[in-house]
């Protein structure tokens, strides 16, 4: 013992007295985590679990582990009531147990086999974190799930939660007789007894996991199966919303998932079977559980599905499967892992679909979404390496953003193009095989990685992954005699970041105006450092280039001196579909950086869609001209005096009604152009229209109006009504035709849309005190994100001050994901120097908020930065 103290180091001994002497944090740290890996490993959990309706559960958790060290041993629980604990067969009766921590003495802890035996009692969660709650409005039925990630799995049982602690599980679950158990693995009996209204589940031990990707859900869930070859494949939804599901898709999608994945990782798949939950009010798209995949009830329509709705269902299976390998085989050790997780299973989702489906457009998909989100968060202040420092986990949370899911999946593009698929896929096989049901770091991923490629890949990972920021260059091009000379300048805005070498595509277009022809050719270019130049044989000078042709680079292309012209021609008369959105995308980008203004975008968008054939871009021109929230054409004219604006809005209103009556009679542009419609009333004019199509006096051959359609035209007029009487009517008589959690939601959304202070000051009362209200998160997220609409910034300004005291008062043990949805929707976007200051103000003295409350306010003052110098390059077209 006195050689084992004199070994520890100052830091040590700090951090144990740190551990004893002040008040425990809810959030764990790196360090804690550390320390507690050190001090125990092969852990066990035997939980025995009863459910029923009620407002909370009860269970007993068995719990072996070995340990490595005698210390004081930390064991996670949230909120719930300790009834008792037997740690090595004695009760423990004086436990600490402050901020969802029981503190375990190290006079009990023995080195080698221990056991903990707790009983608890746990509230049923209304925030989507833990063992969540739902009681259907339709029918009065109770569903239950679970969501752990990242730290929520102790807001269900006591347990040592974190990924580098995988552990074996077992589970026995009594439940009413009519409910349906489901978790990570299938029971090996179902049994009667004491009780005649209850069934006992058992469960048999899983392999080991980690506590996040664990899982636990109940209630009288409709199922359909089916199995892909030995693979048991089952889909549950609640009773009410089955009507509206088309498994064959979903069983679709899943074994053409299995059929590639399989095959590509070089592992069959390593679970014994394979369940997804659709489950409501759902915080996320979807949680990779292992073998249980949870999905949110929006991947369910009430209508009919577009194909951009059934491309992105086949994206979400794709991308949670993938997790099954890279996730949960083989796990990340700690959270600034996170992107070993979410890039590789949203790159590997696209490259599946790709290679074996029917959405060849993935690609474009990939660009369109991932690929923006992730230039528009590496472009805020609050930006981080891809493998991001991450101290606790409550900024673990903050990391599930477009970096993490949107840069990285592009960086690993640009990897492949730099070292060839095959390469790629055999690295990656080899570290599945060696890290299987462990966990791994970066540098155990690039290992294997460059051992197969012969790449270099610690330079590779100190540029893409380890530094922030995104490159931008400028394109210099000198034609003569059939040669072209190229000089590409690499820039690296922002504080950290770096130059970095990059493969891209150069793509060269020629034009035959007389007979509306172009001609294309493309070559590969490496580039890095500051300047780059290089002399490409061409077969004539070309008329116009684009650069990243493919897609497969991550840098920003400043536009200078753009012949619109030219421009527009590529954009009209080009047959490929990412090249065009790529250039559309471009052009918008100088709308952002206030280059040019919206009207001009405005005037080759309206003229270039009514020659545009694919429907990608025709719903990508429509969101950008005429959405209602962020920077579009349509939320721009809130700038301008009112008779302006009036003019401008039923301008567009008459572009996109002429659309309407020429298009196709049931086709999914036909939707796209009546969701524009909605989204971009506001005059007169344009409510009486409005209203006449919610009452079928105004309507489109081949467009049924479903009933989530009828509450988005009604939340549209509720939120510009003044005259409450007609609109009021409407409301009550969907509700009562629509009873259903949708419905509810809707009507909650029309209520608090209203244009009166009154009803905004009784809502947000209701939403500074989430924990007293009736309401679950996910309602009062839909109520926060409809309470102040582009239009109503004049009655948002009177809650400002209330909106920062609340901020003050919120808690770093709040649930996360409220915190986010509060701040970020009600946040002051006034596009304002006032408002900048207030920010600014706010955010530099009040350092100690919640890390996702923090990220979403210094990221607004960069939002309003960029609107309001939008805002300046209208100046003249406003004032005149």
């Amino acid at each position: 013992m006195k050689h084992l103290l004199s070994s520890i180091t100052f830091g040590s001994l700090f951090f144990l007295l740190n551990c004893n002497f002040t008040s425990p944090k809810y959030h764990l740290t790196l360090q804690e985590a550390e320390y507690r890996y050190e001090t125990i490993e092969n852990i066990k959990y035997n939980l025995d679990i009863q459910l029923s309706p009620k407002e909370s559960f009860t269970g007993k958790v068995n719990i072996q582990f070995v340990g490595k060290k005698i210390r004081d041993l930390r064991l996670d629980y949230f909120q719930g009531e300790i009834k008792s604990i037997i740690f090595n067969d004695e009760p423990l009766n004086d436990f600490v147990y402050k901020n969802g921590q029981i503190q375990l003495p190290s006079d009990r802890l023995m080195i080698g086999n221990n056991t903990l035996s707790i009983t608890f009692e746990t509230p049923y969660a209304k925030t989507g974190n833990g063992l969540h709650k739902f009681v259907d409005p339709d029918d009065k039925e109770t569903y239950i799930y679970s969501q752990f990630e990242a730290f929520h799995a102790n807001k269900m049982f006591p347990c040592f939660d974190q990924p580098d602690l995988k552990a074996n599980f077992q589970l026995q679950v009594t439940a009413p007789k009519n409910w349906k158990v489901i978790s990570t693995t299938l029971p090996t009996s179902v049994n009667k007894n004491d009780n005649p209204d209850e069934l006992t589940h058992n469960f048999p031990e899983s392999k080991k996991i980690s506590t996040y990707v664990f899982s636990l859900h109940a209630g009288p869930y409709q199922v359909w199966e089916d199995k892909f070859e030995s693979i048991p494949l089952r889909l549950f939804v609640r009773k009410t919303l089955a009507k509206y599901v088309e498994p064959k898709d979903w069983f679709t999608f899943t074994k053409e998932g299995f059929a590639f994945f399989n095959s590509y990782f070089g592992i069959p798949y390593p679970f014994e079977k394979y369940d997804q939950i659709i489950v409501p009010e759902f915080n996320f798209g979807a949680m990779e559980n292992v073998a249980a995949v949870t999905f949110s009830e929006r991947f369910v329509s009430r209508a009919s599905m577009t194909r951009s709705q059934r491309e992105n269902l086949s994206d979400v299976v794709l991308h949670e499967m993938a997790h099954m390998w890279f996730g949960n085989l083989v796990t990340m050790k700690w959270w600034n892992g996170l992107w070993l997780n979410e890039s590789f299973a949203t790159y590997m989702a696209s490259l599946a679909q790709a290679k074996n489906s029917e959405f060849q457009e993935t690609w474009i998909s990939f660009f369109e979404k991932m690929k923006q989100w992730a230039y528009e968060e590496d472009g805020f202040s609050t930006n981080h390496p891809v493998e991001a420092k991450v101290n606790d986990t409550e900024e673990a949370f903050t990391q599930f953003d477009g970096i993490t899911y949107g840069k990285g999946a592009s960086v690993l593009k640009q990897l492949v193009f730099f070292i060839g698929e095959e390469s790629f896929q055999k690295g990656v096989q080899n570290y599945l095989r060696k890290y299987s049901y462990s966990n791994s770091t970066l540098h155990d991923f690039l290992k294997e990685l460059e051992f197969v490629s012969g790449f270099s890949m610690k330079k590779w990972s100190k540029d893409w992954l380890e530094t922030k920021g995104t490159n931008q260059i400028t394109l210099t091009t000198v034609c003569a005699n059939n040669h072209l000379y190229g000089k590409i300048v690499q820039s690296a805005p922002g504080p950290e970041n770096k130059l970095r070498d990059h493969k891209t595509i150069l793509g060269l277009y020629n034009f035959d105006k007389t007979n509306k022809q172009l001609f294309y050719e493309q070559f590969s270019v490496v580039y890095s450092g500051r300047s780059s130049e290089a002399i490409l044989e061409v077969k004539s000078c070309p008329d116009y280039i684009l650069f990243n042709a493919e897609d497969h680079d991550f840098v920003i292309w400043n536009w200078s001196n753009v012949n619109k012209e030219n421009l527009e021609y590529v954009l009209e008369f080009d047959s490929d579909p990412m090249r065009k959105l790529i250039l559309w995308t471009d052009y918008f980008r100088q709308v952002s950086l206030a280059n040019i203004t919206f009207d001009e975008f405005k005037d080759s968008a309206i003229s270039l869609y009514q020659k545009e054939s694919d429907i990608k871009i025709k719903r990508w021109i429509l969101s950008k001209l005429a959405g209602d929230n962020g920077n579009t054409y349509v939320t721009s004219r809130f700038w301008f005096p009112e008779t302006k604006r009036n003019l401008h809005l039923d301008s567009l209103q008459n572009f996109i009604l002429n659309e309407l009556s020429k298009v196709k009679a049931g086709s999914d542009e036909q939707r796209y152009l009546l969701l524009s419609l909605i989204d971009s009333t506001y005059t007169e004019t344009s409510q009486k229209r409005l209203y006449d199509v919610l009452e079928n006096k105004l309507s489109f051959p081949g467009l049924k109006l479903d009933q989530d359609l009828r509450w988005n035209m009604i939340i549209k007029l509720s939120s510009l009504e003044k005259n409450r009487n007609k609109i009021q009517t409407i409301i009550d008589r969907e509700k009562k035709l629509d009873p259903s959690s949708r419905g509810v939601n809707s009507s909650l959304a029309a209520e608090a849309i209203e244009p009166n202070a009154k009803v905004k000051e009784k809502w947000i009362q209701v939403l500074l005190n989430p924990k007293s209200s009736s309401y679950s998160s996910s309602s009062l997220r839909v109520v926060s994100y409809s309470l102040f609409p582009e239009y109503q910034k004049d009655i948002q300004l009177q809650f400002l001050d209330k909106y920062f005291d609340a901020l003050d008062m919120f808690q770093h043990t709040d649930d996360e994901n409220y915190l986010d949805a509060f701040a970020k929707s009600l946040s002051p976007d006034f596009c304002t120097d006032e408002t900048l200051l207030i920010l600014k103000k706010f955010t530099n003295n009040h350092p100690k908020l919640p890390a996702p409350v923090k990220k979403t306010l210094i990221k607004q003052i960069d939002s309003e930065k960029k609107c309001i110098q939008m805002k300046y390059k209208h100046k003249e077209l406003i004032s005149n």
